[in-house]
């Protein structure tokens, strides 16, 4: 009979003993199984207990990988690892010295006395969907289920710890500056007892686009303030950096300045990244970069990929300088009332917007700016990147024309030519729209 191979999904437990060291040894014996190949593995995670309240916290973890076992084959032989580590089945939800269960094996679906496909408690489980999102972004389960942390009901993560695959002596990792190799600014945060905040530009796209200095800050900092957590632990993961992780997004970033300051005061390192490009452009960022000025603690700025950059050299437009404007107003009369106050700029107009404001907004601009040019793009630097230009209204009417059939996806920069008539296109926005109700 030919074999298949499948890629399946394997979730590792334990709260006994040393258990991040069990969960390694684990893994090794894992990969160590016929047919099977580990293809990636998620950071070790400290979660709450899943059953009862008196249990110790759990280290858990996900691993993912290729294999041509039939399903209650790779049970039993996950069944006889757990053994191995002094499992015993009978104890039921009781403390665990290592609990290994199949979550999902690619189109498989089953359900028997001794083994369910997919596991019927997998999406309630935080242990199980944070590991699983951090390496698998977007994932779904064998019967169409995507993975998210909507119907997380227990299990609530704690901590993040090191990386699952420290385990293997092949696995060296992405490694930064040696001991003796220490910065100069990595001295003054030790020895002044003045902590510092960096600021890190990460990829918007292509992971390949992250530069050396901020893997190696990101490796080296005590604290790593993210905007979304879920996002920063998926470019963690890549680069195998298990730095403390906290979420400071603009619904909490005001609350928790206090407690970044103290951090600071006790000669921390605090490293501060967006999901994605430089952090404080056209984003509650700056809010940190300010209170920490203000506090007399020392900012610095790594560099990096950014989408206005990328979008206005793609653009081609030539003009004397460019005005970059954030987020388009969602307001009509606000709109439009901005594009009247930039008409006179001998400049190229760059802004953010979200995919579904993108029809919408080029209509505007059309409206606007009847006699400019415009770039739409889209994805940059990822695998669908998109990057179109021509005439205002010609791209307003195509992408209006797609968005009814489809969503736009992606994050969008759209970008307007300098004027060509300039006055009097100012006259037409005093005119028209000087009177505009909302």
């Amino acid at each position: 009979m030919e074999q298949t191979t499948r890629q399946v999904v394997i979730a590792l437990g334990a709260n006994l003993g040393n258990a991040e060291e069990t969960l390694r040894a684990a893994a090794c014996r894992i990969g160590d199984i016929p047919s099977l190949t580990i293809i990636s593995a998620s950071c070790i995670y400290q979660s709450q207990p899943a059953y009862l309240e008196e249990q110790a916290q759990f280290s858990n973890a996900i691993l993912l990988a290729k294999c041509d076992l039939e399903p209650l084959v790779l049970l039993h032989e996950l069944q006889a690892i757990e053994q191995e580590f002094g499992r015993k089945r009978t104890i039921a939800n009781g403390p665990r010295s290592l609990d290994l269960d199949i979550v999902d094996i690619t189109d498989v679906i089953r359900e028997t006395q001794e083994l369910t496909l997919p596991h019927p408690l997998a999406l309630e489980r935080g242990f199980v969907v944070t590991p699983l999102l951090e390496i698998a972004p977007e994932y779904r389960f064998a019967n169409g289920k995507l993975v998210t942390e909507a119907d997380v009901e227990y299990g609530e993560i704690i901590s993040k710890g090191p990386s699952l695959i420290e385990c293997c002596a092949d696995s060296e990792g992405i490694t930064g500056a040696g001991e003796d190799e220490i910065t100069a600014i990595e001295v003054a945060h030790k020895t002044a007892g003045r902590g510092t905040l960096s600021v890190c530009s990460t990829p918007i796209g292509n992971l390949g686009d992250i530069t050396l200095r901020v893997i190696e800050t990101l490796g080296r900092a005590d604290l790593i303030l993210a905007e979304d957590t879920r996002v920063t632990l998926r470019l963690l993961n890549h680069l195998q950096i298990s730095t403390r992780l906290e979420r400071c997004d603009e619904n909490v970033i005001k609350q928790r300045m206090a407690a970044i300051l103290v951090e600071l005061q006790q000669g921390k390192h605090v490293a501060f990244v967006s999901d994605a490009g430089t952090p404080g452009v056209a984003d509650p960022g700056m809010q940190l970069i300010a209170a920490v000025r203000e506090a007399g603690y020392e900012v610095e700025v790594l560099p990096g990929a950014s989408a206005v950059l990328t979008a206005l050299v793609a653009s081609g437009f030539e003009a004397p300088g460019f005005y970059f404007g954030g987020f388009i107003p969602r307001k009509a009369k606000a709109a439009f009332e901005l594009f009247g106050q930039l008409a006179h700029l001998n400049a190229v107009l760059v802004f953010y917007e979200s995919p579904h404001r993108t029809a919408k907004s080029l209509e505007r601009i059309a409206e606007a700016f009847p006699q400019r040019e415009v770039v739409m793009a889209r994805e940059l630097t990822k695998l669908h990147e998109e990057v179109l230009r021509g005439s205002v209204a010609k791209i307003a009417e195509q992408i209006s024309n797609r968005t009814e059939e489809r969503p736009l996806k992606g994050e969008v920069v759209l970008v307007i030519g300098p004027p060509q008539h300039s006055e009097s296109e100012a006259r037409v926005h005093r005119d028209k729209y000087a009177d505009m109700k909302t």
